[in-house]
Formats: structure tokens, C-alpha cells, sequence
């Protein structure tokens, strides 16, 4: 019970108003930039409608800047509104450093989750904290996936 507490603490924060565009964002990166992009570019921060995005290197960066008139508009579109007007590149080759490959085992696998679990807390998150239908399904698909995967630990 204690955990499941701190999970929904750590939700409302995730979900807060400040928060909650660039959850979207991040949700839907690859449809935004596309999946081979998504791989070399990554979104930091929405902040006073300019989207942060870090790059790996100038080379990405010089590509990238090509086309952000198209990610703005792609990321506006996703919000459903005007939400980003401006793009910032940051080159943070740190975040893109290649992790060694790890064995896979049976217990990594993304647990099993019905859509009626999912209906179920979205209409809770949607009662419990204000928000609306696709930022409660997406909170609500974390939250059960993390619930799951405690079960599957324990």
C-alpha cells in the first residue's frame, strides 16, 4: 500500500500543469520526428513555448535545424493547439552514448495490462487530478505498468 501511495504522489507530479505538454511530447516523439530521429534527438523542455531538444553532435544538430519548422508544427499538432513556437537545439552527446547490450530474461518482458484495467484508472485519474482524456489514459498505462511489474518482483 505504501507503494502504491508513492507511485501516485510521484504521478501528480509527473502529471502537473508545467509538466504535462512535454509528457505528451515525449509520448509521441517518434511521431513527431520519426523513429530514426527519435534515436539522435531527444526533448529536454517545454518552457514559454520553445521546445529544448538535445542533439549527439553538430553534424545532427545542422540536420535538425533544417527541419524545425516541421517539428513545431508536429509538436503543436500533438498538443492540439499552439503550444510550441520555437525550437532550442542543445548538443549533449552524453545522452546519447550507447548502453552495452544486456541479456534479456523472461521477467523484462512489458506485463500484460486489459483495456478495461486501463479505462478503469483513467477515469480515476481524470476524477482525482484534472486532467484530460489522453494525458489520463498515458498516466494511466505508467501507473499500471509500474504496478505490475512490482507485483512481478515481489
Amino acid at each position: 500500500m505504501k507503494q502504491r501511495f508513492s507511485q501516485v504522489k510521484s504521478l501528480k507530479t509527473l502529471v502537473s500543469d508545467s509538466k504535462n505538454n512535454i509528457l505528451i511530447i515525449l509520448m509521441n516523439w517518434s511521431s513527431i520526428v520519426g523513429n530514426g530521429n527519435a534515436r539522435i534527438m531527444m526533448p529536454l523542455e517545454l518552457k514559454q513555448k520553445t521546445l529544448t531538444v538535445a542533439v549527439p553532435n553538430n553534424m545532427v544538430l545542422s540536420v535538425a535545424t533544417k527541419f524545425a519548422s516541421l517539428i513545431i508544427n508536429k509538436a503543436s499538432i500533438c498538443l492540439g493547439n499552439e503550444s510550441v513556437l520555437k525550437l532550442k537545439f542543445e548538443i549533449k552527446p552524453e545522452l546519447f552514448k550507447k548502453a552495452k547490450a544486456e541479456k534479456t530474461n523472461a521477467d523484462s518482458h512489458i506485463p500484460e495490462i486489459s483495456e478495461e484495467e486501463i479505462a478503469q484508472k483513467k477515469q480515476e485519474l481524470m476524477n482525482k487530478f484534472n486532467l484530460n482524456e489522453k494525458t489520463a489514459e498515458i498516466a494511466a498505462k505508467i501507473e499500471l505498468l509500474n504496478i505490475k511489474r512490482g507485483e512481478n518482483e515481489q
